[in-house]
């Protein structure tokens, strides 16, 4: 039995949307299959691989898929496994030895569960749509029915003229996709809940091209084709050098599998620091990296690039929380720009 990709990007998503053991079995026994030919010990990872392993084994792949949509009739990947269409997303990297995840103090429990207060002015949401304008989605098709997906946003720095689209190198660093890569804008619902004309953009091949590694700052940097001259209606994020501590709030602006664009913001908390990364608790999901992550201000601090559940020999995550984050900090992505970048 050959473990496929779909098999690999279902264990991905239904470990997000079921890590509890006791909601597995009810979808094992609803799709047909016997929970006690089932190794459940582990992490929920290792649970949902042995679940579809048998599943596969059985023939039953589909019918375990078609019980959790029952559930969960919106998401795009359950949606996609059954029908020719297949989102990729599986490219995000963990958190890396680089870095490592660093354990959660006893402080930064005592802000998360509300001893701070989380009072905000009510133009903070004002600002935070305003910024949400410049957060674009990231589209390449892979395969004759195959699209990778991440997010991005359009930025600046002040000295340089240019207006730049920022993602993950993990998501794109390939000039061969170009050609097969959009950018999509206004991919959201409105104040009335209905869908926005969106709009796409091309990569402009001859332009900048400023690429780093997974393991430096994962990031991919270039221009988009603005033909209509109608990219300025999404404005962009003035980038600057900023401060960030341990125990600030954040907020991450995305699209996370891909859907229509949302916003984390409950519970968002910077838990460690360093000169390359930002590590947090807060909401993501596959298909978010390349999101910015801001601040209380609306200045981005990090660009969002990993996330998922705690691995083997990490310290647990506190109770309730499902996955940490990491993002790379936007000052050394800042200079890496300038250092690369000729006027």
């Amino acid at each position: 039995m050959a473990w496929t990709k779909k098999l690999t990007q279902l264990n991905d998503v239904l470990s997000d949307l079921i890590p509890n053991k006791d909601g597995i079995t009810k979808y094992v026994k609803a799709s047909g299959l016997k929970p006690q030919f089932i190794d459940t010990s582990g992490n929920a990872m290792d649970v949902w691989s042995n679940v579809l392993s048998e599943a596969d084994k059985n023939s039953k792949v589909d019918e375990l898929v078609k019980s959790v949509l029952d559930t969960y009739p919106d998401n795009p990947f359950l949606k996609s496994a059954l029908f020719a269409k297949e989102i990729d997303f599986s490219v995000a990297p963990d958190i890396d030895d680089t870095s490592d995840w660093q354990n959660v103090s006893e402080e930064t429990l005592e802000v998360l569960t509300m001893e701070q207060s989380t009072l905000l002015p009510v133009n903070f949401l004002a600002k935070g749509v305003r910024r949400s304008k410049s957060v674009g989605k990231v589209e390449i098709k892979i395969g004759s029915n195959r699209y990778s997906v991440g997010t991005g946003f359009l930025f600046k720095i002040k000295g340089i003229e240019d207006l730049f689209f920022i993602t993950n190198y993990h998501v794109i660093n390939d000039k061969k996709y170009i050609e097969r890569t959009r950018i999509i804008f206004d991919y959201e619902i409105d104040v009335e809940g209905n869908t926005v004309p969106s709009r796409s953009f091309k990569i402009d091949e001859t332009g900048p091209w400023y690429c780093s590694e997974i393991k430096e700052f994962d990031t991919t940097i270039f221009r988009l084709i603005d033909e209509s001259n109608t990219l300025n209606e999404y404005g962009w994020i003035e980038l600057k050098e900023v401060e960030i501590t341990k125990n600030d709030f954040v907020n991450i602006i995305q699209h996370p599998k891909g859907e229509m664009k949302q916003i984390s913001l409950y519970h968002n908390i910077v838990t460690n620091i360093n000169e390359r990364v930002v590590q947090y608790l807060t909401d993501t999901l596959k298909g978010s990296s390349g999101s910015p992550v801001f601040n209380s201000d609306w200045e981005v601090v990090a660009l969002h690039h990993s996330g998922g559940g705690s691995r083997p020999g990490e310290p647990n995550l506190p109770e309730g929380i499902k996955s940490r984050n990491e993002g790379i900090s936007i000052n050394k992505i800042i200079q890496f720009v300038k250092n690369n970048h000729k006027n």
